[in-house]
Order: structure tokens, then sequence, then C-alpha cells
């Protein structure tokens, strides 16, 4: 094949396979010196939508011109359109706003108690349509909102990046038809989230100085200052946890009790800044103003004497926590178990487990997840694929989408591509799904075994999936096909590198 004749928009044909070239959005513009582009190769892209596997032939057929872009267009099968959802499409038959406000609160619960729906306005679609209507809730007539329904909206903009429209939107819930009591506490612990989680911490704690004002008459709680502890601790300058432990003295003086979680954000925020003393004062004082450490407390100051190399120190807590009135769990465990993978020790992670049984603790997916990250790690892929089986007979949990990729990326480092398959195949038939990068490093594995058949499997499995396919995935697949003196192997090269 002459390859300084090729075209671009032409079909080149391999044993097995075909794909077209086709020009990229940036080729031939013009730039701001008033010069053409030169033609590059490494803007030349390959359409992986139009790839697809044939039979293979024993003679090579030639080129074929593509058709015009216009006549492709029309010969093109139109696919059906997707039918809308039915309570969005009933919403949209609504003239009024108004109208269609009471439609989608009565669905959410809000109208009638007895069709309380409490987790549906969590689904971000359904917080969109009700933020496109607050314009008509306000003319709203009928029984009063509900304040959680604020909470939640309130919550959908703090994740969207959108704190000034939260803040917004809870200072105009007095304008609202409302319950008597709204804003709410809850409502106001929402709003702080939403500020520290968007870096607005000063924001947060200037709200909360005034919430208990005669305007807001809120009463802060627990909740309300664990918001202002997490923004303290997320940054990590100098007297940080000096900071923390004014927030602290503020709920004393303020009557507010501090609960475990409290103090679980200080004594982590503590060990990580390398202060295990600090964290094992701040857990005895627990005890002293009667608030009881639970597994987290404990799991925290293990993983900080860990990190200092005193395993057996961190074992003997999680036995002693249990002479203070406080249960070992799965939490504790992992922390030993990570602590013995990150070691190399895979023999004292299995231990773990089976030490775990023994005092009739049931594993769960974070377990499991730990042992079998830790065995792909080592190269000891058998061994974790055994501990998936294992639990999956044993009914212990559902396997998870990390479960999954651990295991097919583990196979593709150790060579054992022919085992990624059989998992991803598995995997397949579950809602999870691969990341594309491991599906890439799965097919260039097959074709390295020869595979050829088993590695097209995995590419129609991705055209399913809507998911591309690299340019190094490509170049394998094609060299596995039609051998490395193909004519087309060597123009792709040519073309994309």
């Amino acid at each position: 094949m002459d390859h300084q004749n090729q075209k671009l928009g032409q079909r080149i044909t391999v044993p097995g396979l075909f794909y077209r070239i086709k020009e990229d959005e940036d080729y031939g513009r013009l730039h701001h010196t008033g010069e053409r582009e030169r033609e590059r190769p490494a803007n030349i892209v390959v359409d992986t939508r139009h790839m697809v596997r044939i039979r293979k032939r024993s003679t090579t057929m030639q080129p074929t011109p593509f058709k015009k872009k216009e006549e492709k267009q029309k010969e093109k099968k139109k696919k059906p359109p997707r039918a809308p959802h039915t309570f969005l499409a009933h919403l949209k038959s609504i003239p009024s706003p108004s109208a269609a406000a009471d439609s989608l609160l009565h669905l959410l619960g809000s109208s009638s108690s007895a069709t309380t729906k409490p987790y549906l306005v969590d689904y971000p679609a359904v917080s969109s349509v009700l933020l496109s209507l607050l314009d008509a809730l306000h003319l709203r007539r009928g029984p009063p909102l509900r304040d959680s329904l604020f909470a939640s909206l309130i919550q959908h903009l703090g994740r969207a990046r959108l704190p000034d429209d939260a803040l917004r939107l809870f200072l105009s819930i007095p304008s609202f038809p409302c319950a008597d009591k709204s804003p709410s506490t809850h409502t106001l612990n929402s709003l702080l989230h939403a500020l520290v989680d968007n870096a607005r911490l000063p924001e947060a704690r200037a709200l909360l100085a005034r919430s208990s004002s005669q305007q807001l008459g809120l009463r802060p709680n627990a909740v309300s200052y664990n918001a202002i502890l997490k923004g303290c601790c997320s940054c990590a300058s100098h007297g940080a946890l000096a900071r923390a432990r004014e927030v602290l003295d503020e709920m004393a003086r303020r009557g507010v009790r501090p609960s475990a979680a409290t103090y679980n954000t200080l004594i982590r925020f503590a060990i990580r800044s390398k202060q295990l003393d600090a964290a094992v004062r701040l857990k005895e004082e627990m005890g002293r103003k009667g608030v009881s450490p639970n597994a987290v407390t404990y799991a925290i100051l293990m993983r900080g004497l860990c990190s200092e190399g005193r395993f057996e120190a961190a074992k003997k807590m999680m036995f002693d926590m249990e002479y203070q009135g406080c249960a070992a769990s799965a939490v504790n465990y992992g922390v030993l178990m990570s602590d013995r993978g990150r070691r190399g020790d895979v023999a004292g992670m299995t231990e773990l487990l089976r030490e775990m049984r023994r005092r009739g603790m049931k594993p769960d997916a974070v377990t499991y997840s730990i042992l079998i990250n830790y065995m792909c790690a080592k190269g000891r892929v058998g061994d974790a694929y055994k501990v998936f089986v294992e639990m999956q007979m044993k009914g212990a949990c559902e396997p998870s989408a990390a479960m999954y990729r651990m295991l097919v990326d583990g196979c593709c480092r150790a060579g054992e591509f022919e085992m990624g398959l059989r998992i991803s195949t598995a995997m397949s038939a579950t809602k999870h799904r691969l990341r594309p990068e491991s599906l890439e490093r799965l097919i260039r594995g097959l074709c390295q075994i020869g595979k050829v058949d088993d590695a097209c499997f995995v590419l129609e499995q991705m055209e399913k999936m809507s998911v591309g396919l690299g340019a190094e995935g490509w170049a394998a697949l094609i060299v596995a096909v039609g051998g490395r003196n193909c004519d087309a192997v060597q123009l792709l090269h040519e073309l994309l590198l």
C-alpha cells in the first residue's frame, strides 16, 4: 500500500479489523500568525466509534473511500429517542409553576404525611426541578413546607459548589409557607457543612455566632460545632489544633455537650499532625467529660501507633478497649491488617482475618478489600481470587466495584490476563464497571499472549459501555490481528506516533 498517497477519510482493512481515520477538530485551523498549520500526524486521531469486528479473510481488501459526510448522515439510522421520565413529563405538561410545585411536593410527602418519601429529594434531578420552582413556592397555598426539604436543597447546593446560593436560600426560608420553627437547627447544620466544604470557614463561624440572635433564634448543637471543627482541622497551618481547642472551649461556655464525633475529629487531626501524645490526652479528656470513646476513637489511636512502628502496642490497645467498655469491631482489625499489608506481611493479614472469625466477628467489605488489595500488590492474585470467591460463598458481603478493579488490575500486573478476563466478564453481569485504563491494559495483555478473540470481546464490551480505546490499545490490537509487518500497522504508527 502506498502510504504517501493514502488520504484521510479512507477505510484501511487488515485481517480481522478495519478502522477509520478522521481529521482532528483543530486540524487546518489558522493560527494567530496568519499561517496555515502544517500537517502533523499528532493531530490525526482514530475514530474509535466506528471500529467493529469483522470476519477474518484470507485476502486483503482494497481500501474503499468513504462516502461524503452529508450522504452518510442521511443514511445513518436515527436512534429512537429515549423515553422521557414519567413524572418529569407530567411536570412539563402542567402550565402553572405553582401547580407543578404542588405536584412535586405531594410526591415528596410535603403535602401529605401518608405519602412520605423522605429520600427522594436527595436525588439531584428532583432537587434541581424543585430549585427551579422556588419562586412558585412563595405563592403556594396549602400545608406548610417541611424544614427537611430546605436542608436537602442546601446540601445539594453545597455539593454543587454554590455556597452563596445556599446561604441566600437559608436566609429566605422565612418567606416561604413553612412550619413555625423554620429554619431549624437541622437546616443550620446543613448550611454550616456546605460553607465549610467550600472553604468558607469565616462565614460559617460568623453564622454560628449570630445563630442564637433574636433574628434567627436557633440553638446550635454538637453537630453545628463539629462542622466548624472540621473546617479548623482541614487546614494544616501552624496553630490549627489550638484554634480547634478554642472551639471546644466555646462549646463548654455555651453549654453544648461534645460528642464522640467531636473528639474523634480532634484526635484524627492530632494523629495526622504527628502529635500522638496530644491525641492520647484528648482521649483521656473524653473520660473526664463523660464522653465514652467508641471503636472509631480507638481505631484512630491505633493508626497513630502503627504509623510509629508500634504494632504490638496497637494490638494491645484493641484488647484493652474491651475492658473499658468498648467492644472491638471490624474497623479496628482493618487498621491492624492495613499495617501488616504495608509491611508486606500477607500471612499476618490472613491470621488477623481468622482471629476475627474466632472471636465471632463478621468481616465487612472494607476488611476484604484491604486483604485483596495488598495480596494483589504482592503479586499473589491467585490467593486474592480465592479470598474473593470464599467471601461470596460464605455470604459475608457483596463484591464491590473496588474489589473487581483491584483484582483485574492485579491480574494485569502479574501477567494473569486470562484470569483478569474471567473476573471482568463476571463484573459485566453486575452494576459495576471497570475504568477505561484497566480495560485497555487488559486488551494489550490479551494481545500479547495471542488471545485476539478475547481482546476483541473486551473491545465489544467497551463499545456497549460507550468507552473509547486509546491509541496504544488500538496499536496492540492491530499488531495482534495483522502482524507486525502489516501495512496498516505501519501507517497507524506514522499517523499516531
